[in-house]
């Protein structure tokens, strides 16, 4: 646990974005458009693809993490650790699954089937994966460097997926069955070497010193421990604020991506190609905002700097109001470009600081529990996020089903004119829901205090009560700072409460004043 971060380390941990970032940003830009307008499936019905694949993953997403949070007492998690061998198990299934999303002319039960060995395996490496942060280090600065450089993998990733795409729409056609096919493989392989330099160059804490809660024991207060563990994280204000912003920013962060490639074909009459290569240079101009956010998080705060960047993606959403307007003509293209990297500039806030912030929340439970519990925080975390890609999949497909939007096959020459009820539901979609989304994460992150100094000092004063130190001795400042990101009374802190699960038969007392 006190190992000093290297770069071996960052760029490690950096590389699962070639997976969290890369594939699922190739997903939801292309996928539901491949099944919609190339293979024929009805838009209702190749949304609930994922949706339903989504939905019943997004269950096993707390379980996994409760499960792995006590797999170190296990004689194979002594030896592998806690999250290893799951992240193991989910990079086989990527290797073997992803090129199988995209073949055409298969059946609606195989879509179904092969998205949701997908999700399962997403689910193994991130869930596990993504708590490794916590697990790492609990050094503010060092946190900012395993989570910042996941986010610029991130970018990276993104960047290649917009050329690459581009690239082989451009060699094999805008429509071709062929052209969905290569991207699949490409991306299935690259995304494999990634995930396999991941899971060799990142550490978690040693099993044997991880404070674990209390044996659940029978099977039935096996369900009991899990019940409470998803109800206790709701009592953690810290977690309850991110989970506004992780909820409502991830919906709006994919149904953006969702719908932009139907916005920019449908909507403003641009090509596969152009809307490619426009997802490739916004997504490197995104990485230099990236580093600004990175340095504006950690100097004033996550909150802020998540509100900085809804402001740009208000400015971004007038541009395309502008655009819709004004219809299609020789400066299209250019202000489609200019609107896109000032949207992608607004939306990298939204999609680094929740991460950012994820590393932070183990630690404040902590100061509530006096429990690490890293594994069940990530799980449901991810249950959120699987179930803003359902609802953003659902919204998406049948928001275009109820405006009437025509899906198409492989064997159609042409993009099928759309009728003006289509396009209205497209730019609904693409302005208005954005709108309402951001405003109420506003909201949350306006109330959220989590600052370095904050952090710091309460990290500090849980060593302190860890020491043995009283209660009674507390100064103002902890007491202030634990109180505004846990939501508790101090004295109510530390494990004197109810929050953790805790066996009857095997009950350890909580420290008093």
């Amino acid at each position: 646990m006190k190992e000093k971060i290297k770069l071996s380390n960052i760029l490690g941990y950096s590389s699962i974005n070639f997976l969290g970032s890369g594939a699922q940003g190739l997903m939801s830009a292309w996928l539901l458009f491949f099944y919609s307008s190339v293979c024929g499936i009805n838009s209702v019905k190749a949304a609930s693809i994922f949706a339903i694949a989504r939905l019943i993953d997004a269950v096993g997403n707390p379980v996994l993490g409760f499960i792995s949070d006590g797999f170190g007492k296990t004689k194979l998690g002594r030896r592998f650790g806690r999250r290893k061998p799951f992240i193991a198990l989910g990079i086989i299934g990527i290797a073997i699954v992803f090129p199988l999303l995209w073949i055409s002319g298969k059946s609606f039960i195989y879509y179904f089937v092969v998205n949701m060995i997908y999700e399962v395996s997403y689910t193994l490496v991130f869930v596990p994966g993504t708590t490794l942060p916590a697990e790492m280090t609990q050094d503010a600065a060092e946190k900012a460097k395993l989570i910042g450089g996941k986010q610029y993998c991130g970018n990276i990733a993104n960047t290649i997926t917009g050329f690459l795409t581009g690239f082989i729409f451009g060699s094999f056609g805008k429509t071709s069955t062929k052209s969905f096919w290569y991207i699949g493989l490409s991306w299935g392989i690259i995304t494999t070497i990634a995930l396999l330099f991941f899971i060799f160059n990142v550490y978690e804490r040693d099993p044997k010193t991880a404070v674990y809660e209390d044996d659940a024991g029978s099977l039935i207060e096996v369900f009991k421990k899990l019940g409470i563990d998803l109800v206790s994280c709701m009592r953690n204000k810290a977690f309850r604020l991110h989970s506004v912003m992780w909820f409502l920013g991830s919906v709006y962060k994919q149904l953006a991506q969702g719908v932009l490639t139907f916005f920019a074909v449908y909507v403003l009459s641009l090509t596969t190609v152009a809307v490619s290569n426009v997802n490739g240079v916004s997504s490197l101009v995104s990485c230099i905002a990236l580093l600004a956010y990175i340095l504006l998080a950690y100097k004033i705060g996550a909150p802020k700097t998540f509100k900085l960047g809804i402001v740009i993606i208000f400015v971004s959403l007038l541009g395309y109001v502008y655009l819709v307007f004004t219809g299609h003509n020789s400066l299209t293209l250019t202000l489609f470009v200019v609107f896109s990297i000032i949207n992608i500039v607004g939306k990298a806030a939204v999609d680094y600081i929740p991460t950012y912030q994820m590393g932070f929340i183990a630690d404040i439970d902590e100061a509530i529990t006096l429990k690490r519990r890293e594994g069940v925080y990530n799980g449901i975390n991810g249950l959120f996020g699987k179930l803003a890609t359902s609802i953003e999949s659902m919204v998406l497909g049948i928001g275009l089903g109820a405006f009437g939007f025509i899906s198409t096959s492989a064997k159609a020459k042409h993009m099928p004119h759309q009728p003006h009820s289509a396009i209205v539901g497209i730019s609904i979609v693409t302005i208005v829901f954005p709108l309402v989304l951001l405003t109420i994460t506003w909201i949350a992150a306006s109330r959220f205090k989590l600052t370095k100094e904050n952090h710091k000092l309460l990290i500090d004063e849980v060593d302190r009560i860890k020491a043995g130190g009283s209660l009674n001795e507390v100064s103002p400042e902890a007491k202030t700072a634990v109180e505004a990101l846990t939501g508790w009374k101090y004295e109510k802190c530390f494990g004197n409460n109810n929050v953790a699960y805790s066996n009857k038969k095997n009950t350890s007392g909580s420290l008093s004043v």
